[in-house]
Order: C-alpha cells, then structure tokens, then sequence
C-alpha cells in the first residue's frame, strides 16, 4: 500500500472508521505529513457526526460535501455513523489525499458512494452550485481560517441544509490579534474576559454576513467552543427577508474594561463613549452574532440520540450537554478569577455563586467551554459582593 501512494502509511481505528493515515502522525505537526490528518481533532468530527445525525431526522437520501477531507476521516465516520448522507463529496487539492481518500472509502466499503476528487476547495464549491448540484451538508474544516471558503460554501449549499465550518485562528477570532481580525474578518474587536464567546460570535456574525450578501439567510443551530478550535453549524435558507432577519441579529457589544458593562446594540452611532455606570471608557466590539448560538431542538435531538451511551461520544456529549444549560443569549462570560481579583478575595465557588444569582432572581449559567466563568444578566457589582460573602 505505501508503493502504492508513495509514502508510508500506517492504519487506525477513529470512530467506526478504520483508516490509513501517513506514518508520523501523532508524532510530528500534522501539516508536514503528505496527507493532512490531526488525531487531536477526534472530538471535533465526533461533533459534525451528532450535529448531522441531530439535523436530518428524516429518510430522504441527502448529499455531503468536504472540500478539504485530507485523508477523509470526517466523510467517511459521517457515512458509517449516521444513516442521513446517501452519498458524499471528499476533494483536496492535494493529490497524495485523493488517492487516500478513495482507498480509505473502498477500505470501510464506501467505494461507491464516496467520490474522492483531486481539486482546489473554491473550484469544487463554485462547480457544485454551477451545475446545481449543491450538497444538503457542506463541512468546511481548514488548518487556520475559513473565511476564504465560506461565500462559495454558501453557494454550493442546498436549501435549508447545513454549513458546518471550523476555525483555529482564535487569537484573530478573540481579539488578541486586532489587525489581523480587521483584515480576514471585517470585524474591530479588542482583548476582553471573554476571549472565547467574542470568538465564537463573530466567527458565527461572519457566517451570517457572508451569506446573506448572496440573499441568503443563515441561522446558527450549533456553536461549540473547545481547546483549539470553534465550530459553528449554520442553517441556510433563501430570500431577501430571510437574510435580512439573519443580518438584523448581528451587531456590535459595546463594552466597559472598567466595570465590564456589556450591553447589545445593532448600530455603532447609538453606542456611548462613555459608561453610563461608571464612567469608563466605552469600546465597540464586532461586528458579530447577538441572538441564541445554538438551537435548544437540535441539542435536544443529540442528547436524545442513542449514541449518548456510546464511549466514541463520551468527550462531546459532555460539552454538548454543557451548550444545553447554558444560557445563549447573553453574550459574555466572567470569570469567578476576575471576580475574585477585584473583590480582592479567594475564588468563590461557581455552583454556589449561580444558585445564589438565581435566589436573587437573576439568570445565571456556566459557560460549556470554561467551568470556571459565568454567564449572568447581573452586574459585576452584585458578583464582587456576593464574593465577599464568602459562598
């Protein structure tokens, strides 16, 4: 098999599937093997599998698309694990991965419903919408950014199917690198406590944008955040009303540093300069998403699934079941660290700080990718006191 593709490959079980990855893999970074393949991404794909399976419940045979699959382990665990794609897509520009693609899909017996082609990601996203051949699921899984994919992923998209796209550059997403969010995002965001939820909205406002320059509506279903990446499932529909109901939820969170006010607005020219509580100043972070991250029936098809007692799920249905209790509209997090710092005393615990938040009458949730922060409509005011309580 390695003269074959010209390279030494070696086989491992993820999932259901059964792959030949190149030799080194787990050993040296993934992007210098002849075939992309990241086993720390396991959890990721785990994802895309019950968010697939949760989304199309009934029994029409549906059409999948990967245009960068490596070595095809996200399509073909999707194929075998989930009875909803009849048929799949899986290109890359890298020959050495077509070939493994396609010896991997006949390997799981999937050789005549897998179509491994060797082509550039855009090229094979603009062909499928220009022969109307649009894919009812499009999973867009780079090493880096999506943003260059996502328009042409739009396109290729069926009516009310699914784009599912993954991003790793979450120093650009979170506001740690603003230039570079400026530039592959359209988006001024600056360094907050809430790194992780800014990265998320507006990876998911990016999505929305992009679509809807195409009179296309988009609807984040599914928006999970965890170690190196964030995922973001958007619903895609059409029309112009449908994309201007979309657009109408993105917007800007205009945001105190000073005592961390952070309040929705959908027009930069109502923000204040200044805090109406304290006084600080005032800075304008997005554009980005400001309804519900993730859709409570979707979840609620996942956590029903029959997979949930399946170890390959372990990992994800803990931070799924996490997504479903925690409150999605509210667009921040604080840290009990950063509470504590200003109330000058020990960390309070999380548990108790929420249940007491909720005696009061106020909202309040953990957040599913930092147990050690919460989501709350009370201020930062009322948090530091409770600290000092000593819950």
């Amino acid at each position: 098999m390695s003269d074959e593709l010209g390279f030494p490959v070696k086989s491992v079980i993820e999932g259901s599937a059964r792959l030949l990855v190149p030799q080194g893999v787990g050993e040296v970074d993934p992007a210098s093997l002849p075939v992309f393949y990241n086993p720390a991404s396991k959890i990721s794909r785990d994802i895309a599998v019950l968010a697939v399976e949760g989304y199309f419940r009934d029994k029409k045979e549906y059409l999948m698309c990967e245009p960068l699959a490596g070595c095809g382990v996200r399509t073909i665990r999707i194929m075998l694990e989930t009875s909803s794609m009849s048929s799949a897509v899986a290109g890359d520009i890298n020959d050495n991965a077509a070939r493994l693609i396609e010896l991997n899909a006949s390997l799981n017996g999937l050789g005549e419903r897998v179509r491994a082609v060797h082509i550039d990601a855009n090229h094979l996203l603009a062909k499928m919408h220009a022969e109307h051949q649009r894919a009812d699921y499009i999973d867009i899984d780079p090493a880096g950014s999506p943003a260059r994919f996502l328009e042409n992923a739009c396109r290729a998209t069926n009516k009310n199917g699914l784009l599912g796209a993954s991003a790793t550059d979450l120093a650009a997403l979170s506001g740690a690198s603003a230039s570079t969010a400026r530039w592959r995002y359209g988006a001024y965001l600056v360094r907050t406590v809430f790194p992780r939820e800014v990265a998320a909205r507006t990876l998911a406002g990016f999505m929305v944008m992009t679509a809807a320059r195409l009179g296309l509506s988009a609807e984040p279903v599914l928006t999970v955040v965890h170690r190196h990446f964030v995922r973001v499932f958007v619903k895609l529909g059409r029309g112009r009303s449908r994309a201007l109901d979309s657009v109408s939820r993105v917007g800007y969170l205009a945001h105190c540093g000073s005592c961390l006010l952070t309040i929705k607005n959908t027009e930069l020219s109502l923000i204040d300069a200044n805090c109406h509580e304290c006084g600080g100043k005032i800075v304008s972070i997005g554009p980005l998403w400001l309804g519900e991250l993730s859709n409570k029936e979707l979840i609620k098809n996942i956590l029903s699934s029959s997979k949930r007692e399946d170890p390959i799920y372990k990992e994800a249905y803990k931070l799924l079941r996490g997504i479903d209790e925690e409150i999605q509209d509210i667009p921040m997090y604080i840290p009990v660290a950063e509470i504590a710092r200003r109330a000058k005393t020990s960390p309070p615990s999380v548990s108790r700080l929420i249940e007491k938040l909720r005696e009061m009458g106020y909202r309040a949730s953990i957040t599913h990718h930092d147990h050690s922060a919460i989501k709350t409509d009370a201020s930062l005011k009322v948090m530091i006191e409770l600290s000092r309580q000593s819950l």
